[in-house]
């Protein structure tokens, strides 16, 4: 089974110049803080925290009915099938949690360190293929983010890479995307091959206690 976030199309007109002016203000607000990122930065604790709380304050009561969120770096000038020379490291980062509204749906956050930092909280809609599709329901897929410390967060980072960490085989690594839903942590070790250049990624998974499974 396959889930995947639809946009909604919304429509308004805009009535005021007050209303412009907020509109406005909303948007400048949202493109704050888009920046080049440490693309280690998901091993480093001191790091971890200021996104960690991030996610905490953006989310603010859809934490206790969040969906998933994820972590997911890019390095354009080093790594991918087109390798864009002088683009810099940047982190994708995703929130998404039930919307209080209508219950089947869900609000995502996203942030775009390579353009416009944060957005703002985005209504979708939810569409599922695949097998089972017709017994989905959202609240199935949902978790409280307050089970998931900071502490645990960075134990689970630091146990994915002691796992995979080998730097006799490789130039070096990274934790490249980190998935943590309800059935718990999804990390991806990446690294390229000292024997030919390529790159391979490891997977680590553990419950959101950090448990490995």
């Amino acid at each position: 089974m396959k889930k995947l976030f639809i946009c909604m199309m919304a429509f308004a007109t805009l009535t005021s110049c007050d209303k412009i002016k907020e509109t406005l203000t909303s948007a400048k607000e949202a493109t704050a803080g888009a920046d080049e990122i440490d693309y280690q930065f998901l091993s480093k604790p001191e790091e971890t925290k200021k996104w960690y709380d991030e996610i905490v304050k953006r989310s603010g009561e859809g934490a206790k009915v969040m969906d998933e969120v994820s972590f997911n770096i890019y390095r354009p000038s080093l790594e991918g099938m087109i390798q864009r020379a002088g683009e810099k490291d940047h982190l994708y980062l995703s929130i998404v949690y039930q919307d209080n509204v209508d219950k089947r749906r869900v609000e995502e956050i996203q942030y775009h360190g390579n353009s416009s930092g944060w957005t703002q909280p985005e209504k979708k809609d939810i569409q599922v293929t695949g097998i089972g599709a017709e017994n989905f329901k959202l609240e199935d897929e949902l978790y409280d983010f307050g089970q998931v410390s900071l502490e645990t967060f960075n134990k689970v980072m630091a146990d994915a890479l002691k796992k995979y960490k080998d730097d006799a085989k490789y130039e070096y690594q990274y934790i490249s995307s980190v998935f943590i839903k309800k059935s718990g942590f999804d990390v991806s070790v990446k690294g390229k091959l000292k024997s030919n250049s390529q790159l391979k990624t490891e997977t680590y998974r553990t419950d959101l206690k950090g448990n490995e499974q």
